[in-house]
């Protein structure tokens, strides 16, 4: 039995186990199949991390077998986890494999969210542009504090931007800002507007179908 082991996240293993039967098959004795149990446990042994049945059938005694199984990790990194199979009908009928996190690399924690900052509210203005200008100007007069906090990554830059917040709290019109800026740009490239429902289409794609004269494009998917 052997295994590799690679960190999906800071707490979470991925384990691909490569299983080769190491005894002769008589039918008479076990059948058309056996069952096994594979089982990972902690550094102690005192806590199973998982736990699952493995059927061998008797035509495929002799090939080797991949399972890939995940496991929760802790911190402090322990030494080592233990793998083991079982057999379920026979004593004594088990191999056990330590797995070594010695050289283990885990991925960078994630950074924590970003503060909601006591920011004054940005004025329609800030847009300085006219037309996007009054895409708002018949529903509001300043933005809201995520949407001021997030303009300037989204309306003057081209960085990547997750934005995480509650249901109407204006996440659209921040969605609306990466637009805005793409389409002040020459080129005129294109974009992909994905909403749950369609009457939340953005004020974007609205305006852009309700001013024939202007070049850009809205199309429903």
């Amino acid at each position: 039995m052997q295994a590799q082991v690679q960190p999906i996240t800071r707490t979470l293993l991925r384990i691909d186990l490569s299983i080769i039967p190491d005894f002769r098959w008589d039918e008479k004795i076990h059948g058309t199949a056996e069952t096994f149990v594979i089982v990972v446990e902690d550094v102690d042994g005192e806590i199973i991390l998982f736990s699952d049945s493995f059927v061998l059938r008797q035509r495929y005694a002799e090939d080797e077998h991949n399972v890939t199984i995940t496991v929760p990790m802790f911190e402090p990194v322990p030494p080592n986890y233990y793998i083991n199979v079982i057999a379920d009908r026979w004593l004594h009928a088990e191999t056990r494999l330590p797995i070594s996190f010695k050289h283990l690399i885990l991925p960078e924690k994630f950074p924590q969210p970003t503060a909601l900052l006591e920011l004054q509210p940005l004025p329609l203005l800030a847009l300085h542009n006219k037309e996007f200008e009054a895409i708002y100007s018949s529903s509001l007069r300043t933005f809201n504090k995520i949407q001021t906090q997030v303009f300037q990554a989204l309306y003057t830059s081209d960085e990547n931007v997750f934005i995480g917040a509650p249901t109407g709290s204006g996440k659209t019109i921040c969605a609306e800002f990466a637009l805005l800026r793409l389409w002040s740009k020459a080129e005129q490239p294109h974009a992909v507007c994905i909403e749950p429902f369609q009457r939340w289409t953005c004020s974007v794609w609205r305006s852009g179908e309700r001013n024939s004269d202007n070049s850009r494009e809205a199309k429903k998917l």
